[in-house]
């Protein structure tokens, strides 16, 4: 009997205690979220571009700051993805300053203090649940100083619907 009680009640069949469900919540967006509810949050300043991504049939919307009323101040862009007028992907690209403060390795570090040690390839890090894909990467923007064309990376975060995932790593 004594043996039972040492191992906790909401351990898995291995002993240890299974990592927590991944937060479905992003930048005040929340998977499952309307267009509607999203265009409240952040309300638009001019429509936003669109298109239908022919893989998973997801209308994607890319907000920068400019496109909305109101934005993030950490953040770049907002990329979107709406599957049946629901919420099924929400990206945040940092700005340059919140690149600099976080990279996406030492993001992820910090998401594995929550989350457990997450997979990895090469500089791309995520974390699964049966419902919600969490991942962090770096990405390039296109940059455009002193009439110079150009390229830099910046750190974002993805929470997405667990069916729209397909690894090309």
């Amino acid at each position: 009997m004594a043996a039972l009680l040492a191992v906790p009640a909401f351990a898995g069949d291995d002993g240890y205690e299974d990592p927590p469900a991944i937060q479905r919540y992003l930048a005040e967006l929340q998977l499952g979220d309307s267009l509607e509810d999203v265009q409240r949050i952040y309300p638009p300043a001019q429509d936003w571009p669109s298109y239908i991504d022919p893989r998973g049939r997801v209308t994607r919307y890319r907000v920068e700051r400019g496109y909305a009323k109101s934005f993030p101040s950490w953040t770049q862009a907002l990329l979107l993805g709406f599957k049946r007028g629901k919420l099924v992907d929400i990206q945040v690209v940092y700005n340059a300053k919140r690149s600099g403060e976080k990279t996406a390795e030492e993001l992820a570090r910090d998401l594995s203090l929550t989350y457990g040690e997450g997979e990895r390839t090469r500089d791309k890090f995520w974390w699964t649940d049966s419902r919600t894909v969490l991942r962090v990467f770096p990405v390039e923007v296109p940059t455009f100083t002193d009439g110079v064309r150009g390229v830099e990376w910046r750190t974002s975060i993805q929470v997405l619907d667990k069916g729209l995932w397909t690894r090309t790593d």
